[in-house]
């Protein structure tokens, strides 16, 4: 008689790893209301609530007051997303 055969075992999926925003001054490290990738990529793109300086756009720190700039970039598929790249007092 066969042994009962078992299914083949499913391989395991990569969860993103999101975490929260912090401000990128060195000095502060505060929380901001976002969602982040480990690139600082927005996980739920919400780059249409960051407030504007002409073409700049940036989340301000309720900490320190500085602004965390959004750049955007086009990802594999061809999809505008945003990333917080930098920090300016």
């Amino acid at each position: 008689m066969d042994a009962p055969s078992t299914p083949a075992p499913k391989p395991a999926s990569q969860a993103a790893e999101i975490s929260v925003l912090h401000c990128l001054n060195p000095q502060c490290n505060a929380l901001l209301a976002y969602e982040v990738d480990r690139h600082n990529v927005l996980y739920v793109d919400l780059a249409w609530t960051a407030r504007r300086a002409g073409e700049m756009r940036y989340f301000p720190c309720p900490k320190c007051g500085g602004k965390n700039i959004l750049d955007p970039f086009r990802n594999d598929k061809g999809q505008v997303r945003h990333k917080v790249a930098r920090f300016q007092p």
